[in-house]
């Protein structure tokens, strides 16, 4: 493994051009697949099956190439830069960031009645520059079969798509320079194994020879005819059918308490258990472990009468003291090393940062301007001072949080429901503190932290790693992930509005017409019936939070410690909930291969857990790309 101090190569220029060159093609794949059909939500996994694909395919040309034109073919280090830069974009474009953007600036005018008369209500707080207000322009959006480029759409969309733009580069950079930061200890210093990016280095690499091994072929089929036997019989029902998507438990238990169990499905879904056995198995088995703790007090609660208790056992409260509480475990464990950085930024002694992508202090300082700007953008749209502090405090820790889940753990997928800056804001406040004004910003700010499956800070520190793998600069590779932010939102933004106006939101693009409702249905709850700080919610935030800070001590403490900090984030907070089933199927598969071959044994286990995920993704994503081709919905592995 190369660290920044050994010699380190330019980013390729035809690789950069490359992977800018597919980003339109990659954001009108997103567009039509998760955006106009909803279907396969690439981006929603934390490895994104669109751009693995694309690695394959170009692996695939490599190869061709080879024989053609020798001197042509990409090398490693090149492949793995057109995979950062189209993670780093989809991370932008995918379904949890600019399409639910695209859901919410004109839905608070189009969908304004007579009934819930947010006219009166609110129209008047919201910054016109940020939304689309002319409802024959946002006729168009919902109704479809008109197209977007003319001169009166574009004058309407024009400012809300700049004032966006800024917004979003403003994150970007925000987030880019804190990786910069945290990169050497999270990196170097804690060599955290990264485990979502195994794959694509495994794919790229020369040495392991991932595609000459058999046991990856064997996981690749079985995962490949899964899913094609099923794709064929969702057009043909006369093909049999491989039941993966099992049952509910809820429909099983209906009556009470058992009743009480809620959403519980029992799935088999193969890339999920080739992504889940490369977890460390403590933390597989934490997430399971919470998960069933989490139904088990439920059906528990019902029998003592406690679910009557609004909000009642508020595991959404819980997972969100948790997710601070790592954020703040983070920090505390790497407190020696950011006091040497800042050491470096005010004294100019500390920890060397001469071969870091940019200095400490550069990234200090741009991290404090770029605060300032992000501050003028919300004063511009009157949100208070210390409503903004609050906000991006409480989003950049769980940011922060997120990030180190990703980039020590590798979870599949992280979709924390009810875990937001604004429940964290109004649970602890209420709603009277903030007014009508903050409340509306609040709520048009609900797209970029809505979910969070397709985060741009976990990939940033991801593609660091990889280049530091593939030893490729690392100053490169920051400019090269903002330049790669910036196209892909670029392409968004022209090619997301094409699509819908010639579809039509209402007909096609029901996801995300729902993410507008969720954004001012809240926003009109809050303003109509205004919350009162809720105390016993922010009881079970702080008992989350220093739970997690137990488990945390306990695992430190304690070698054979089972249960994991992150495993109860993750378990209660409802981001493992349609693949729980497959994580114990995969711990379970672990601890028999570790149990009785070593780790010898699960070192060679590994390509057919890697196939398992290769042929589930190649397949899904061809049935994805013929729904482009033929112009409707196919059969969908993932959602």
């Amino acid at each position: 493994m190369l660290s920044l101090r050994e010699k380190t190569n330019r980013v390729s220029w035809r690789a950069i051009l490359i992977g800018l060159l597919l980003i339109p093609i990659n954001t009108y794949w997103i567009a039509m697949t998760e955006m106009v059909w909803s279907s396969l939500h690439f981006t929603a996994a934390s490895l994104p099956l669109n751009v693995v694909f694309i690695l394959l395919f170009l692996i695939w040309l490599n190869l061709l190439i080879k024989f053609i034109a020798p001197n042509f073919i990409l090398s490693p280090g090149e492949l793995l830069t057109i995979y950062i830069i189209l993670a780093a974009s989809s991370a932008i474009s995918g379904y949890d960031s600019m399409v639910a953007l695209m859901g919410v600036i004109p839905h608070a005018f189009w969908y304004d009645t007579v009934e819930n008369d947010w006219a009166s209500l609110f129209h008047n707080y919201i910054p016109k520059w940020l939304v689309v207000s002319d409802r024959k322009v946002a006729r168009g959006f919902y109704r479809g079969e008109v197209s977007f480029f003319n001169a009166e759409n574009i004058d309407r969309w024009i400012t809300p798509i700049i004032t966006w733009s800024v917004f979003i580069v403003l994150l970007i950079i925000i987030m880019l320079l804190i990786n910069v930061i945290i990169r050497k200890q999270w990196i170097e210093r804690e060599k955290l194994t990264y485990p979502i990016i195994q794959l694509p280095l495994e794919m790229t690499s020369e040495k392991t020879r991932l595609f000459g091994n058999r046991l990856m072929w064997i996981g690749f089929a079985i995962a490949a005819v899964i899913d094609l036997l099923n794709g064929l019989n969702f057009l043909y029902p006369n093909v049999p059918y491989i039941p993966t998507r099992g049952i509910d438990l809820q429909n099983i238990f209906t009556d009470k308490p058992l009743n009480a169990i809620g959403f519980s499905p029992i799935r088999f879904r193969p890339f999920i258990i080739g992504l889940t056995y490369l977890l460390p198995w403590d933390l597989s088995f934490s997430c399971w472990f919470f998960f069933v703790s989490r139904k088990a007090f439920r059906i528990w609660s019902s029998a003592a009468g406690w679910l009557s208790i609004p909000g009642f056992p508020f595991f959404g409260q819980q997972s969100l003291g948790a997710l601070i509480g790592l954020s703040i475990i983070a920090l505390v464990s790497s407190r020696k090393y950011l006091i040497n950085v800042l050491k470096r930024v005010f004294l100019n002694r500390g920890e060397n940062d001469s071969y870091e992508p940019i200095s400490y202090r550069k990234a200090t300082a741009g991290i404090i301007i770029v605060s300032l700007l992000l501050f003028i953008f919300c004063a511009k749209a009157e949100m208070s001072l210390w409503v903004f502090l609050l906000f991006f405090i409480l989003y950049f820790a769980m940011s922060l949080a997120l990030t180190r889940i990703r980039v020590e753990l590798g979870i599949p997928e992280h979709a924390f429901f009810l875990v937001t800056p604004q429940e964290a804001m109004i649970t602890v406040l209420g709603t009277r503190k903030f007014g009508p004004r903050n409340l509306t910003l609040l709520a048009l700010f609900i797209w970029f932290n809505r979910r969070k499956r397709s985060h741009p800070m976990p990939h940033q520190l991801e593609g660091f790693k990889m280049a530091e793998r593939a030893g490729i600069s690392g100053k490169g590779i920051l400019w090269t992930m903002l330049l790669a932010s910036a196209a892909g939102m670029i392409a968004a933004f022209m090619i997301f509005p094409h699509a819908i106006y010639k579809y039509g939101a209402e007909a096609r693009a029901g996801g995300m017409v729902g993410i507008g409702w969720d954004a001012f249905n809240n926003l009109a709850s809050w303003l109509y019936h205004p919350q009162e700080p809720d105390g016993l919610g922010s009881a079970f935030a702080t008992g989350g939070m220093f739970f997690t800070f137990s488990l945390a001590f306990m695992r430190r403490k304690f070698i054979w410690w089972p249960f994991h900090p992150a495993g109860y984030t993750l378990g209660t907070g409802f981001a493992i909930d349609d693949y729980w089933f497959t994580m114990v199927i995969s711990s379970t598969l672990k601890w028999i291969v570790l149990r009785h071959g070593g780790a010898r044994a699960y070192r060679t286990s590994i390509p057919f857990f890697l196939g398992l995920i290769l042929g589930e993704y190649v397949v899904a994503c061809g049935w994805a790309l013929l729904g482009v081709i033929v112009g409707k919905p196919m059969y969908v592995v993932w959602v």
